[in-house]
């Protein structure tokens, strides 16, 4: 890796970086604050609203009946789609630049010109949005942690066992980060690379609960290995405190294909501003 590079990067990427992590921060915190009051309620009550027990298992991919008021509150929190949507719009918005970015700006044959191998790019494209979405994702964890000290004890969660969502969560963003980093080598608009990204980021939040939109959709439950939600799995971390290792390996398997596919085709492609 250069660290020039890098650090070239980052300033690009910086305060990208840092509005994304302030919005995930304030997000998380108050989701870690209202919804175990929510959650608590309705267990009081001894009573769920059946859309919303049924939301509540799609996005577990079980039901989690079992759980306490605590941990049910802060899987769904850290199962948002909001927050979902802001992790993975950071990912595309950050590791879309090369070499899609660049082309279209007009500044690649500036950027191909330096003294260094595409293969060295690359890798420190790829340590620079590594260290932007562990600030993000670091800004989540402590989003939830502000929050939840702001609830009552014994609805806070085991915050080891939340660091173990927080592996899984990492993955994901790694996962969507390399299909980004394979989309914008593929095509020479980066229009083109994010909407292809953003449209399969959001086929794969969407086949989870297209039954429960649409009974006669019911055939999308076989469909749910397409989507990143059948390996983050929130409430059995919390509930269990079991490290998911074949979702983990699943995970990680896919995003080191994408992103070594994406490094070989960046290494040998030819590239044009004309």
């Amino acid at each position: 890796m250069n660290i020039g590079l890098i650090r070239r990067a980052m300033r690009e990427i910086f305060w990208t970086t840092l509005v994304f992590a302030g919005i995930a921060a304030a997000i998380s915190g108050l989701l870690a604050f209202m919804l175990p009051r929510i959650q608590e309620r309705f267990m009081q009550r001894q009573f769920i609203p059946p859309p919303l027990r049924a939301f509540r298992t799609a996005l577990f991919g079980f039901d989690g009946a079992g759980a306490n008021a605590g941990d049910v509150a802060f899987a769904l929190a850290w199962s948002h789609p909001i927050l979902l949507a802001l992790i993975s719009a950071h990912a595309i918005m950050v590791c879309t630049r090369i070499l899609a970015s660049e082309v279209e700006r007009g500044t690649v044959d500036i950027l191909l010109s330096m003294p260094v191998s595409r293969w060295k790019l690359y890798l420190s494209e790829t340590a620079a949005w590594l260290l932007a979405g562990a600030i993000v994702l670091g800004a989540v964890f402590a989003g939830s942690f502000i929050g939840a000290q702001y609830i009552k004890p014994e609805l806070r969660p085991d915050f080891g066992r939340l660091a173990l969502v927080l592996a899984n969560l990492s993955l994901v963003y790694t996962l969507i980060a390399a299909a980004s980093s394979l989309a914008a080598v593929l095509t020479d608009r980066r229009v083109r690379a994010v909407l292809v990204v953003l449209l399969l980021t959001v086929f794969s939040l969407l086949i989870n609960f297209l039954y429960i939109l649409d009974p006669s959709l019911d055939f999308t439950r076989r469909l749910r290995f397409l989507s990143f939600l059948e390996y983050y799995k929130p409430i059995q971390m919390l509930m269990e405190n079991a490290v998911p290792w074949r979702n983990l390996a699943i995970l990680g398997g896919l995003s080191l294909g994408l992103w070594t596919a994406a490094g070989v085709w960046l290494a040998r492609r030819d590239v044009t501003t004309t």
